[in-house]
């Protein structure tokens, strides 16, 4: 079922990149081609400009057609996909190079966040969307969280614990989001945007000015929609997570942000990164919203920058954020 703060998030996250133009005669005279479609649980965008309608239109076709079957394979959500039955088996032989490559990155960035960043925690995620769960349930469940568990070898993929299971939803939309500006580039396409929800890739320009792209505010669903922040982008991606979206539980006091070590669902209501690629930013803003003191973290990465959105309407800027 579509629900209405599905909705919502969607039309937010195609309006971030379509009602910031900046306004000459000469950038409201070229043409910008756009194409959007339902996937990955939101309204994905792509943007292209300096290029016939045509030579846009293949491109936007066939990134959204490489788009559509890495989702099919990397969706939690159909036990069909590579991942799906890897959760099921605990170990699968012969895994496509798209979940190969997601998990190797996936791996990378647990090291790299110490942790913080960990797509095993679907076990205590599953407890916490079906069930109010006992004591006994969170320890079952959190000994099963781990990704120094997981063994990644040749192109096999091994849980080395039984009931083991992973989501990649805090990295693969940024991922997906990448190969779809591959393809892109690939066809001739040199300035354009990939909006997927709030994960975004922006290439070259808009008409010879950066992409802007605002960042959405957590407070949106109760009617305050002003734009914390607006970035311009130029052959960068960001992308946004927070404790605002995919809510549940009996008062929506809970949410899709889990700290692996201890369990809980994240309180911060937002985190932007800006990073070179989606997939970067999208598992360094989820990790960042379980993080003690993420803009300490975040100094230390040379070509990356963050935005919290704080309760409040509170902000804090890592120092490379401009």
């Amino acid at each position: 079922m579509l629900t209405r703060r599905f909705f919502l998030r969607a039309l937010t996250a195609v309006a971030a990149t379509s009602t910031l133009p900046f306004s000459t005669a000469r950038a409201s005279s070229l043409p910008l081609a756009a194409e959007t479609r339902l996937m990955m649980g939101t309204f994905v965008t792509i943007k292209a400009c300096g290029v016939s309608d045509d030579q846009a239109a293949e491109a936007m076709g066939r990134a959204f057609e490489r788009m559509i079957a890495l989702e099919a394979a990397l969706t939690r959500f159909d036990s069909a996909s590579a991942l799906g039955q890897l959760n099921a088996s605990g170990h699968l032989n012969d895994a496509p190079e798209p979940l190969f490559a997601v998990l190797r990155s996936a791996s990378a960035m647990h090291r790299v966040t110490g942790g913080a960043f960990d797509p095993t925690v679907l076990p205590i995620l599953e407890l916490l969307e079906h069930s109010v769960p006992t004591d006994r349930d969170m320890a079952e469940a959190s000994g099963l969280v781990g990704m120094e568990h997981v063994k990644i070898a040749d192109n096999g993929v091994r849980f080395l614990r039984s009931d083991m299971k992973m989501s990649l939803d805090g990295i693969a939309k940024g991922y997906i989001a990448d190969e779809g500006a591959r393809i892109m580039r690939r066809l001739g396409v040199k300035n354009f945007l990939i909006n997927a929800g709030g994960d975004i890739v922006a290439a070259g320009t808009k008409h010879g000015r950066p992409w802007r792209v605002a960042v959405e505010n957590p407070e949106k669903y109760h009617g305050n929609t002003a734009y914390p922040a607006v970035r311009s982008l130029t052959n960068q991606a960001m992308a946004t997570s927070g404790s605002y979206e995919s809510v549940f539980g009996k008062n929506e006091e809970l949410n899709h942000i889990v700290n692996p070590s201890t369990g809980r669902c994240s309180k911060v209501p937002g985190a932007s990164v800006v990073a070179a690629s989606a997939m970067e930013a999208d598992a360094l803003a989820t990790a960042l919203c379980v993080m003690p003191r993420p803009v300490e973290f975040m100094e230390k990465l040379p070509n990356a920058a963050c935005l919290l959105t704080l309760p409040a309407g509170r902000l804090q800027r890592s120092s490379r954020w401009s």
